[in-house]
């Protein structure tokens, strides 16, 4: 029993890292980083790589969910798991969990239904990811004094915590940096814009060095 409980509360952990790297890609999207990264890779494989991650954290936290119903350690019912407040074992972390599942359906759901929803709509939920992820990491935090807790209890989610602050911050930076104006922008000469132009097509010779 004991040890399933591990199993639940370790996937738990890993779904909330892959939940701060896809916060973190999006985040980070439009930026100068990620503009580093298509120059190496294809925007396809970018945006791929964001969206399997996303599904990937899903299905880790089906499993956690999963595994906290069927351990008979916790006397918990489905219904504690998607109603906050209803539970009268470990209330508190249970209902962040809750919140936290919640609002991880709203996303999942609004993306599946994108086709179905205006822009402004799939947005607004769709940023609710970042109302998300605090509260999970509440909820991690919550569960790690519970019975036992150990070192990499607190280390996940402290690395995941850091990991979109950084990517946040990062953001508002490259929001924040003047534009380049127009003479630092590579302006060229007309002169020797069509004297380039005229070498191109062959009606002048180049010149020689």
């Amino acid at each position: 029993m004991i040890e399933l409980w591990n199993v639940s509360r370790a996937l738990g952990l890993v779904a909330l890292l892959l939940l701060s790297v896809v916060l973190a890609l999006g985040a980070l999207h439009n930026t100068t980083l990620s503009r580093a990264a298509a120059q190496a890779l294809p925007r396809f494989a970018v945006v791929a790589l964001h969206r399997n991650l996303a599904l990937i954290s899903v299905v880790f936290v089906a499993l956690h969910v999963v595994t906290v119903l069927v351990t008979p350690y916790l006397p918990l019912r489905w219904h504690h798991l998607f109603l906050p407040g209803t539970a009268s074992f470990n209330p508190w972390p249970v209902g962040l969990g809750a919140v936290a599942l919640d609002l991880l359906l709203a996303v999942v759901i609004s993306s599946s239904l994108r086709r179905h929803l205006s822009k402004r709509v799939w947005l607004v939920v769709h940023w609710s990811a970042y109302v998300c992820f605090p509260v999970a990491v509440a909820h991690a935090v919550a569960n790690a004094s519970f019975r036992g807790g150990t070192w990499w209890t607190l280390v996940v989610p402290l690395f995941a915590t850091v990991l979109v602050v950084a990517a946040l911050l990062q953001r508002r930076a490259a929001r924040r940096r003047p534009p380049l104006p127009l003479a630092g922008r590579g302006r060229t000469d007309p002169a020797e814009a069509r004297r380039a132009a005229d070498q191109a097509t062959g009606q002048q010779p180049p010149p020689r060095p």
